[in-house]
C-alpha cells in the first residue's frame, strides 16, 4: 500500500458514564468531594502514556426533581468539568432510564466503542422508587434496573457503585451492579470518594490494557480502603 493511501485508524473509545447523586444530602463536603475526586481522575487519566484506545466521560447528575446530562459523553482529553451542586430529591430511576438511552444511541456510543464503564454514586434511596419496591429491598423488581439490564448494549457494561454514608441503600446498589463478583464500596465518611475514584480509575485502565476490553474486569479495591468499606 502506498503511503499517502494509509489513513490512522482513530483509537477506540472505552466510555465512562457518571451517574451522580446530586440530592440535598449531598449538598457541602460530599459533593465538594466528589467534584474533587472526578477532576483527578479526569487528570490521571489525560496523562497516561501508551494507552491503546481512548477515554470518554459523561455525567449524568440525578436531583431535585431532573436529570442533568452536566458533561455530555466526549473524550477525556482537554475536558474541563464543570462544578455539581446538590438541591433536591433523588431521581435514580430517570437517571437510570436516561443513560440507558444514551448507551443505546449508536450516534453517541459508536459501535467501535468498548462496553462501557457505568459509575453509581449516592447517599441514600431512590426517591421515584415505588414504597413497596425499595421497603422489602426487591430492587431486582424495580422496572429501571431491570430495562437497564435488559438493554441490548446497556446489558453489557461493567457497572460499579460508591455508596456515602450510614444512609447509603447497599442492597439497591447491589442490584445495580447485578454481578456477584464485583463489590458495592462503601464511604463512611468523604474521604471514601476519593478511594473509590482512584479505584474506578485504575479498573478503568486495566481493563482498556487486558486482551479484551470487552471482558468485565477491575482492580482488588483493596489500595487505601479499610475491610468495612468493601461490601460482597
Amino acid at each position: 500500500m502506498a503511503l499517502k493511501n494509509f489513513v490512522a485508524r482513530e483509537p477506540r473509545p472505552l466510555p465512562i458514564f457518571i451517574m451522580a447523586d446530586t440530592s440535598g444530602s449531598m449538598k457541602g463536603e460530599k459533593i465538594d468531594e466528589l467534584n474533587l475526586a472526578l477532576r483527578e481522575m479526569v487528570n490521571t487519566l489525560n496523562n497516561l502514556d501508551d494507552i491503546r484506545g481512548k477515554f470518554q466521560l459523561a455525567i449524568i447528575a440525578f436531583g431535585g426533581d431532573e436529570v442533568n446530562i452536566v458533561q455530555p459523553l466526549t473524550d477525556i482529553e482537554g475536558m474541563e468539568l464543570e462544578e455539581l451542586s446538590a438541591a433536591g430529591r433523588t431521581p435514580m430511576g430517570a437517571a437510570l432510564g436516561a443513560v440507558k438511552e444514551l448507551i443505546e444511541d449508536r450516534e453517541i456510543v459508536s459501535s467501535r466503542s468498548y462496553a462501557p464503564t457505568v459509575v453509581l454514586i449516592s447517599d441514600g434511596i431512590p426517591t421515584d422508587c415505588p414504597e413497596e419496591i425499595y421497603k422489602t429491598k426487591k430492587y431486582s423488581e424495580w422496572e429501571p434496573i431491570i430495562s437497564f439490564h435488559n438493554g441490548e448494549r446497556s446489558s453489557k457494561c461493567q457497572c460499579l457503585a460508591l455508596g456515602i454514608g450510614e444512609d447509603a441503600d447497599t442492597d439497591m446498589l447491589k442490584a445495580f451492579i447485578d454481578n456477584s463478583e464485583i463489590p458495592v464500596v462503601k464511604a463512611h465518611d468523604v474521604s471514601g470518594i476519593a478511594k473509590f475514584f482512584r479505584w474506578v480509575t485504575m479498573s478503568t485502565v486495566a481493563r482498556m490494557n487486558s486482551i479484551n476490553p470487552n471482558e468485565v474486569s477491575f482492580v482488588s479495591p483493596m489500595l487505601d480502603m479499610d475491610d468495612e468499606d468493601i461490601i460482597i
